[in-house]
């Protein structure tokens, strides 16, 4: 009788023991801190945040005007005026000549023009009654309001110098000063800079603005 209690206190003893040792062998998984999210900025956050070029690298003109290309050479840009639907273009005369209408407010503006460049999501003109001509690759923002395209015939003056099959050589866009990728200008109450996902202009006062590549062309509200 002792034997067997004997022999039955051994088993248990080697069960516990299994057990012990089974549970120290066991690894429990121990959940870490979650990993860091960082949130997406806003394109008024992102230029914000961004080094600014010294105003005067890119008036190479003189005056209140300020020109540049991007990085990638796809977009010229000048923050210049507007009066009556005449730029004040430093290298395209094109758009500076026209009858100008004194009787209309010249204002600060900033106009842009793609080598490569969406396509208008609607048309908003009918270039005269003829509704031909309305395309894309040209943006003008103002304190009223920022359009996209607009009528012409051919190329914009970006596409024919350094789009695609362009012949070349030393147009007036290669000499522009190059805006770098992640640098900012600011200039006449309006903020432009190179961000991830295309040039970003922004009216200082009022927050509206633009996004723009060669794929896609965003409003940004106030």
């Amino acid at each position: 009788m002792q034997r067997r209690a004997r022999k039955r206190a051994a088993v248990v003893g080697l069960v516990l023991l299994c057990g012990a040792v089974l549970t120290a062998c066991v690894e429990v998984p121990v959940s870490g801190p979650a990993p860091d999210t960082v949130p997406e900025m806003s394109p008024q956050q992102e230029l914000a945040a961004m080094p600014e070029l010294p105003a005067p690298e890119v008036q190479t003109f003189g005056g209140d005007v300020a020109a540049f290309l991007t990085e990638n050479r796809n977009i010229y840009c000048a923050i210049t005026t507007e009066q009556g639907g005449i730029i004040n273009s430093p290298v395209d005369p094109r758009l500076s000549g026209g009858q100008r209408d004194d009787a209309v407010l010249e204002v600060p503006a900033v106009y842009c023009e793609l080598a490569r460049y969406p396509e208008p999501a609607e048309v908003t003109d009918d270039c005269h009654g003829t509704n031909l001509g309305f395309k894309g690759g040209k943006v003008l923002l103002r304190g009223d309001g920022v359009v996209y395209g607009g009528c012409r015939v051919g190329m914009t003056l970006t596409e024919g110098e350094l789009g695609h099959g362009a012949a070349g050589g030393e147009g007036a866009l290669t000499r522009l000063p190059i805006l770098d990728d992640g640098m900012a200008v600011d200039l006449s109450g309006f903020r432009c800079g190179s961000g991830d996902n295309g040039l970003i202009c922004v009216q200082s006062d009022t927050g509206q603005g633009f996004v723009v590549s060669a794929d896609a062309f965003e409003i940004i509200a106030p």
